[in-house]
Parts: C-alpha cells; structure tokens; sequence
C-alpha cells in the first residue's frame, strides 16, 4: 500500500527541486511499499548491513529458501551456524540475527506490529539500539521500510551518498564541502527525504531498494 503522504512529497519536491524533479519523473512507478513484518524487516537489513543490494539479495534469497518461508525469531533460532555461514552470512551477522530472534522472543510486548506501528521514532530508536547488532543505518532502515516514516535521511548509507554526488555534480567538491552542499540541498526535501531517498537510491542501483 501506498504511503497516504507520497503524493503529496512528490508534488512538494517536484516543486522545491528541480534536480530531483527529473529524477522522480524517471522513476515514477515506483513506490515504496512497507513489508509489513517488523522482524522480517529487521532481518534483511541486517543482511544488507555494508555490501551491495544486489549481494544482499543474493544471501536474503538463500536464507529464505533455508527457513523455508518462515522468517520468524524460532525458525531463526532453530538453524545452526554452520548452516547459516553456508547462506552468505558472516559470522558476525549471523550473531546479529540470533539477537534480535531472542529480542523478538522475550519482548513480545516490545515488538509486535502493532507496537511499532504505534511507538514514535525517539522510542523505536532507543530500544532498537540496545540491541547489539543494531545501529543508527539499520534503524533508518526500519523506520522507513516498515514504519515508512516520511522524513527519514539515512546519510550513513554510501549508496544515497554517491547518488547526491552524482546527480548534483559534487564530485569536485572537498569532503567537506560536500557535506555542507549535501546538508544544504537535503533541507529543501523536509519533511519528505524519505521520498527523496527513495528515488535516488534508483540513480545508483538497478535493483530496487528494499528491506
């Protein structure tokens, strides 16, 4: 389903920015779409923590096919580590992922769709961080792709970085001042740079986006 704002943020951001108009336009059809599930959410992330969307779909493909379809903290918790190196998984995502199994496990009333559904992004953020495993990338994540927060500007994540520079020619910029012009031209997109991510990341990668 449709976020109820995206019509709204691409009318604003057409508007607000011209750079990013043409981008939108090119990539209109696409619209982000939550999956619904908390911890399958959590899970893929993690599975995409510092590699590429295409290798990460590679290993989320294999590890679905080893839960057989059931992506759930038991099932999770049921598979062996040697069974789960065995999918792509390195060892130390593989602790990750028995963490927030036992998280979802022992916290029922801290992790349930409703929950999170209904939790503001301050509290989802503290409790998420708590577990390790999980860190500032991953619940930018989570707060867009499940929770589909509107205004959500993940600027630890490489591929949005590169798609800024290369839509709005930074390359010849010092770090820093790249920095500077990439906070500049973000602040145009509040409080749609969820929408806004989403359509660049579709500059830099020929797989959608998704977790």
């Amino acid at each position: 389903m449709e976020p109820e704002y995206w019509k709204r943020a691409i009318i604003k951001l057409k508007k607000e920015d011209s750079i990013l108009k043409s981008v939108i336009e090119r990539n209109q059809e696409n619209i982000l779409k939550s999956r619904v599930d908390p911890f399958g959410t959590l899970l893929k992330s993690i599975v995409g923590q510092q590699i590429s969307v295409k290798a990460a779909q590679s290993i989320h493909k294999k590890l679905s096919q080893l839960l057989l379809g059931d992506v759930s903290p038991s099932m999770v918790l049921s598979i062996d580590n040697q069974a789960l190196r065995e999918s792509g998984l390195s060892r130390q995502k593989i602790n990750y992922l028995y963490n927030i199994s036992s998280y979802f496990k022992e916290n029922p009333d801290i992790s349930s769709k409703e929950y999170f559904l209904n939790a503001n992004e301050e509290t989802i953020k503290s409790n998420l961080i708590a577990i390790k495993g999980i860190g500032p990338w991953t619940i930018e994540m989570f707060l867009i792709f499940f929770k589909m927060s509107p205004d959500i500007l993940p600027l630890g994540d490489i591929g949005l970085i590169n798609a800024i520079k290369k839509v709005y020619n930074l390359d010849h910029f010092e770090k820093i001042s790249q920095i500077e012009k990439i906070s500049q031209i973000s602040d145009k997109w509040r409080p749609y740079r969820t929408v806004a991510t989403w359509y660049l990341w579709q500059v830099i990668d020929d797989e959608l986006v998704e977790y």
